[in-house]
């Protein structure tokens, strides 16, 4: 059976290529060929525009009888055109069988055959049963319904009213009513679970290490409430501890001023525990101290606590601000180069200094090459300035150790 190519070039309404669009081709009727033995059935080929618009496909036509090969193009719009495959041609333009090689009827295996293929393509009109394969689900058919026995439509998406419909056995109908109460009920509203009972303000018996002990409560419990328990069957625990009777008796005799000790008459206190003791001898308490009004007096040292320091190491070079807040301590300083006679300032930040304290700062160690001073003292920092007088340069980590003593103005 010869085949034909048929060329077509898609434009839209401004005469724009039309690209990537899909036309369907249907061979409406069936075709044979004597020669070869080929039957070729109704069916639908497919070709895609290209970006300029144009394409192509390859037909089969009949060619050994007056049957005609009819077709049909589905447009991208979904608009239909109905052409016959004329003899001997080998290519042609989908636009000239469109406008010169449309089918009338005549030309045709036959008028009605025709028509009745296009009613079958297009599924309008009337087909009997007796031309439908496989149709042993279908029972019989009318103009406007199909009676379905025993089977299926494979596919088919039944449409219908229940108003004719009647219930049987276990294909009740519901009323409205019924309905509207159903669609009220919560999915798994059956099931006894945690989730329901918690719901519902209850709880499981599996929640409890006691079901008995909970149902034989006799009085409200909840916040706000004042049950009254005794505390025969309790036990104490860390800073919630039970006492005797004895024990009660003796914290009632403490007076409720803590701050008054009565001690028996046989109760012997030294001199210098007196002076603490009584309150209104504050001038015995400074003289047993060795403190005076105007200053502190310490025979052995004076200074800071240990942990109350800490230190600091410089970054960079020897210019870079540190920060430590301590009271006293240590600070590392960088081992850049310093030249003989030359000066370097660096920012001490501190919280503890405020801007009436005075800072003392020293070389410590094998750095007494150095000369280290404080100023522009401020709240929270200081000013550090750190002088080589060794003669010479040098490259050292400088190790200063400072302290904070604290000073007003009034």
């Amino acid at each position: 059976m010869a085949s034909t190519t048929v060329n077509f070039n898609l434009k839209t309404a401004g005469f724009l290529n039309y690209a990537n669009q899909t036309l369907s081709f249907r061979l409406l009727t069936a075709g044979a060929d004597k020669t070869d033995s080929t039957v070729i059935l109704p069916g639908i080929v497919t070709a895609t525009s290209a970006a300029d618009g144009t394409g192509s496909v390859a037909l089969f036509r009949n060619g050994d009888s007056d049957i005609d090969s009819i077709f049909e193009v589905i447009l991208p719009n979904r608009e239909k055109a109905k052409f016959l495959i004329p003899e001997g041609t080998g290519s042609i333009q989908l636009s000239d069988l469109m406008v010169d090689h449309v089918p009338d009827g005549s030309n045709t295996q036959q008028s009605s055959v025709y028509a009745a293929a296009i009613n079958r393509v297009n599924h309008i009109g009337t087909q009997l049963l007796s031309t439908i394969s496989n149709a042993g689900t279908i029972a019989s058919q009318d103009s406007d319904n199909v009676s379905i026995s025993g089977g299926s439509i494979s596919g088919v998406t039944l449409t219908a009213s229940t108003a004719n419909l009647t219930d049987a056995t276990n294909k009740r109908l519901m009323t409205d009513a019924q309905e509207t109460k159903l669609d009220s009920v919560e999915n798994d509203a059956d099931v006894t679970d945690t989730a329901n009972v918690e719901s519902a303000g209850a709880l499981m018996d599996t929640e409890l290490a006691s079901i008995a002990d909970v149902k034989a409560l006799n009085q409200s419990v909840v916040s706000g409430a004042s049950p009254a328990f005794a505390t025969t069957n309790m036990t104490d625990a860390s800073d919630k501890r039970f006492m005797t009777n004895d024990q009660e008796i003796k914290l009632d005799a403490i007076d409720a001023d803590v701050t008054t000790l009565s001690l028996p008459n046989s109760t012997t206190i030294s001199t210098f525990a007196k002076t603490f003791l009584d309150g209104a001898d504050a001038a015995a308490v400074k003289t047993t101290l060795e403190v005076q009004e105007s200053n502190i007096l310490a025979t052995t040292t004076l200074g800071y606590k240990v942990g109350s320091g800490g230190t600091v190491t410089q970054a960079t070079n020897k210019t870079t601000a540190v920060t430590l807040d301590k009271i006293n301590g240590e600070i590392i300083m960088n081992d850049a180069d310093l030249a003989d006679g030359a000066a370097v300032v660096f920012t001490f930040t501190n919280s503890t200094i405020a801007a009436t304290d005075v800072i003392i700062a020293n070389a410590a160690g094998d750095f007494g090459a150095y000369q280290v001073s404080a100023s522009s003292i401020q709240a929270g920092s200081c000013k550090m300035i750190v002088r080589n007088a060794s003669g010479g340069s040098l490259s050292e980590a400088t190790r200063i150790n400072f302290a904070v003593i604290k000073a007003v103005k009034t």
